[in-house]
Formats: C-alpha cells, structure tokens, sequence
C-alpha cells in the first residue's frame, strides 16, 4: 500500500494531537505534540521544524503518522524526534518512510545539514530498528535518563552526510576512560578516529583538580524566559561553548553565591532530567569541593540525571567531569564543523539512581555500549571499594 508523505500545515494540528493521544495516551514526555499552541509555533518556523505526517489515500486520507526535526542550520546538525504511527497502522511501513523522508530531504536534498541524531526508548525495539533499517548508527545509550513510568534508558544514534565521517579530526590522545567506548563506536562507524601510539609516544594529560579556599552555596533560578535572556546576552550568537547542547534553551540559572559562576542548563521536571549547556568559565574553576557541593545540591533539587556534551578534545574538562563521578555513555560524531573537518564530541552522564536494565530491550548494535557502561559503573562504584579490616 502507498501512504502519502507530507509536510504538515496549521489545518493539520487536530489529526497530530489525535495521533499523538491515540498512541501515548498520556504518557508523551514531549510538550510538542500534546501543546497545540508549541505546534503551531513549530509549524510556523519551517527553518527550524520539519513536520511531515503520513496519510493514508485510501481512507480518506486520513492522517496516521508524525515525525519532527529539529533544523539547527547553524551548527549544521538536526535532531528527530516524535516518531508516532495510529494503531492500525503499525508494522506497515509508516515509520520508516517517515524517517526516510524526511532524512532524505534534509541531508541530500536540501544539504543544509550533515548530521541528524536522534534517541529511541528502550521499552520495546521496534523504535531502535526503523531507525537502523534507515541507515542510522548506534552511538551510545542515556542510562536513567527520563522518567515515564520509571526510570528509562535511551538508545542515541545518527545518520550523517556523505563524506562527512570521512573528514572527522583525528586525536591523537586520549583519556583511557574513553577508549572502550570509542572502540565501539569506531567498529560501529567503520572509521578511526583515534589513533593508537606507540608506548613510548603517548602523550598522557592529568590535571590535579584544584581545591577552592572559597566554600559556595548555590543558588537555582528556574525561570525559562528570564534564563534565556541572560544566556543569549552572556554568550553572543556566534558564541560556541565547548559544552554545548543545541536543541534545548536553558531553562534553569545556577549561580554561586560567593564567586561569579554561573550554570545554564535545560531542566525537565516531569521527568528529573538535566542537560547542562554552559558555563560562564571553565568548570574546573570553581574548584572540585565546590563542584561535587553544586552536584549533590543539584540532586537535592530534584535532579535524578545530569548529562554534557564536550569537545573530544577537552581532556581538563572530561577529567573534571569524569572525577566527579560522571561516565561515557554516547559519542557525538561530526557535531561541529571547523574549517574543512567535523569535530567529534562526547556524552558524559551521571545517573543519581540506582542502574537497573532489567526489562529493557535493545539491539545488539547496543550491546557493546551497554557492556562498556556496566563495568566502568562497575570499577567506579565497587571495584574501587576499599575493605579495611583487623589482620589476624
């Protein structure tokens, strides 16, 4: 059966909150999508959104299908999200010409685009697999990251331009607690990256965290309109932080009290995650007790899971986050564009809850990721337990 791929317009916002409902029931984490008023924003701004919705020409062309990207044409990267098919309609094809349509247009077609990535739940695989059988590769996984009826993990894949994996930066050097995942993603990607040297060549970066003499409390200013402002004006437009996260706007404010560090970050409070998205100087800066303070204050806030994003290349700022507790869990492949060559960035995520996989459903392209994350959770929490007891 032929169904019909469309961009959607205003007249559609009623069939997209119906398909939306009739598939979530209430349990969508995104406001895009229930919101008819964040619709049509999103309808009205098509050099920020591709809405496409799939119908169906022998049933009155009725509409059964919805996908959303998000066009950053700045950083020249897009992110996919709502991927939503009536029931009835499942397991016919409806999502995957959804998400080749619209991969299609946006990376070679229009070519304003080199990249798309997106995240799939992990409650089923059915998601994970339309998006592999359209060429997408796996990259890592958010463990704990949203929470629907429990705590859940997210799958992170990409599908990028022709050539641009191919014209990636090489580094040369590497912190050890990267390599396990990077060795997966460069099997994955079929692509080296890092480039191995011998022994006696390696070039090793430590950086002795520092300790503040200034103790800071912190204060959370959680007020979307207000944060917005006061990020746009600390970091001009053209400003690119080397943590940074395009598809969220800042929502929270956090602000020490006797220093003039400030943090952006995006927080969902429905589901206690936090994304941090800059700084106004380099972390390592406010010193690691205060770090670790602004971290457990962070969870006493009702922050259940913190991730980042950083330049592959930023040893002093992964080993900052990396000694804080914080673990690799997704590379960011050709996120940034420098010259003639796409720059690779790295998650790192802390989970403030227990890890449990149980239930969970994945691809084998995720087994590797999720092996990776067990034990370095493993050799943080436990293996660096140390027992001291009387010798006998």
């Amino acid at each position: 059966m032929e169904f019909n791929i469309v961009k959607a317009t205003l007249v559609d916002i009623p069939d997209i909150l119906n398909i939306y409902y009739r598939v979530y029931k209430n349990d969508y984490p995104l406001s895009l999508g229930t919101n008819a008023d964040e619709i049509k924003v999103a309808l009205l701004c098509p050099d920020r959104y591709l809405w496409l919705i799939a119908k169906d020409p022998t049933n009155h062309n009725k509409s059964i299908g919805s996908i959303i990207f998000q066009i950053d044409k700045c950083s020249r990267t897009g992110k996919v999200m709502g991927v939503a098919v009536m029931p009835g309609y499942q397991g016919r094809g409806v999502a995957k010409l959804l998400i080749q349509k619209g991969t299609t247009q946006l990376l070679e077609l229009e070519k304003d685009l080199d990249a798309l990535y997106t995240t799939t739940r992990t409650v089923s695989v059915a998601s994970q697999l339309m998006f592999l059988k359209n060429g997408y590769y796996s990259l890592g996984i958010f463990p704990n990251a949203h929470k629907i009826h429990s705590f859940e993990t997210l799958t992170f894949m990409g599908y990028f331009r022709k050539n641009v994996l191919e014209n990636r930066q090489y580094i040369y050097t590497i912190s050890p607690k990267l390599k396990p995942l990077l060795k997966i993603s460069n099997r994955i990607l079929g692509k080296k990256r890092c480039i191995m040297q011998k022994k006696e060549e390696t070039v090793s970066h430590t950086y002795d965290l520092k300790y503040s003499p200034i103790e800071n409390d912190f204060e959370f200013i959680l007020a979307p309109s207000f944060v917005k402002k006061r990020f746009q004006k600390t970091f001009p437009k053209e400003f690119r932080d080397k943590e940074f996260t395009p598809f969220e706007d800042p929502n929270l404010l956090i602000v020490a009290t006797e220093s003039d560090f400030e943090l952006y970050a995006h927080l969902s409070h429905k589901d206690h995650y936090c994304a941090i998205i800059g700084t106004n100087q380099e972390i390592d800066e406010l010193g690691t007790n205060n770090l670790k303070r602004l971290i457990f204050n962070m969870k006493d806030y009702g922050i259940n899971y913190i991730e980042v994003l950083i330049r592959l290349d930023n040893d002093k700022t992964i080993n900052c986050f990396l000694e804080n507790q914080f673990l690799p869990s997704a590379i960011c492949p050709a996120f940034k564009k420098e010259a003639d060559q796409y720059m690779d960035f790295i998650f790192l995520s802390r989970t403030m809850q227990p890890l449990d996989f149980s239930g969970m459903q994945v691809s084998e392209h995720f087994k590797g990721y999720i092996d990776q994350y067990v034990k370095s959770w493993i050799d943080m929490h436990v293996s660096s337990l140390e027992v001291v007891g009387e010798k006998k």
